[in-house]
């Protein structure tokens, strides 16, 4: 049955042959039907929260009236994540480096503090690090990659999770790349991380469900952000990358956050746990 919009205070006449059946307002308009309405006064924690697609899925939670707090490394940025956060919502922000288990600890303990028992978190952050042959990579980039790209997002969960659990249950969102789902020649290191990621979620995905704590990954393609441009500088390479996607453009930030609040929101999503959602424009369902 189709359920009338909450604005419109009617009757509803339904004639089937010699039957009439008048129909009142099954809604409450008190209720409002509003997209993402689960996810009003939820506590959420964010990494990567500084620019790009952490910043964006910011925005979006805040403007679903979710309690977010923006984590990074950068507090100017961070700074100017919260601000530009607007809706019935609230933002506020404090600095961590994912890769200290200290940092992590002490972001779940502020989002407590602040906006009450965790329920949602979304692990953003994360690094390319540096593109060449594997031959020629070192110890110190392969630290860096995989205790940001896996070590932090292990970390992240392994300090949300109790905090979620007791909660009463909650969403988790880690962030991978198209990337675990293909191989990347320019960054095996970048894309075994995030193949590790996607398995990482899966598996505590099933230690987790009995606690109704759900735990998803979203894969961006090519996604416009600063991370992106610094990677491919000139709009001859941005092209190729557009143009390596069925629908023919770059992915946005936004495109992106609205899986991750599908994801978060348990009326939405709440029989979700364990998937995977690519946000590739097409590249990974085959040649066009």
């Amino acid at each position: 049955m189709r359920v009338l919009p909450a604005t419109l205070h009617t009757l509803v006449t339904v004639t089937r042959s010699n039957l009439e059946v008048t129909l009142s307002e099954v809604v409450d308009p008190a209720l409002p039907l509003t997209p993402h309405s689960g996810l009003a006064g939820m506590s959420v924690m964010v990494t990567g929260a500084g620019s790009g697609i952490g910043r964006a899925a910011v925005a979006a939670l805040v403007a679903a009236g979710a309690r977010v707090l923006a984590v990074g490394r950068t507090e100017q940025a961070l700074k100017e994540t919260a601000a530009e956060a607007a809706g019935p919502g609230e933002a506020s922000w404090t600095r961590a480096d994912i890769r200290r288990s200290e940092d992590v600890e002490a972001a779940v303990r502020v989002t407590e503090e602040r906006y009450g028992p965790l329920q949602g978190a979304f692990n953003a952050a994360g690094t390319f690090g540096r593109f060449g042959p594997l031959h020629g990579d070192d110890p110190e980039n392969f630290a860096d990659v995989v205790g940001t790209n896996l070590g932090g997002v292990w970390d992240c969960m392994r300090h949300q999770l109790p905090r979620i659990r007791e909660a009463g249950g909650g969403s988790i969102v880690n962030c991978a790349s198209v990337a675990a789902h293909l191989g990347h020649a320019r960054s095996p290191l970048y894309s075994a991380t995030k193949h590790a990621v996607i398995g990482l979620s899966k598996s505590a995905a099933l230690q987790y469900a009995a606690d109704n704590v759900r735990i998803n990954v979203v894969s961006p393609g090519s996604t416009d952000t600063p991370m992106l441009r610094s990677l491919y500088p000139s709009e001859e390479a941005l092209d190729t990358r557009r143009h390596r996607a069925p629908l023919r453009r770059l992915g946005t930030s936004q495109d992106v956050a609205g899986a991750v609040l599908w994801l978060l929101d348990s009326t939405a999503s709440g029989y979700v746990t364990g998937q995977t959602v690519i946000v590739d424009g097409g590249v990974t369902a085959g040649s066009s």
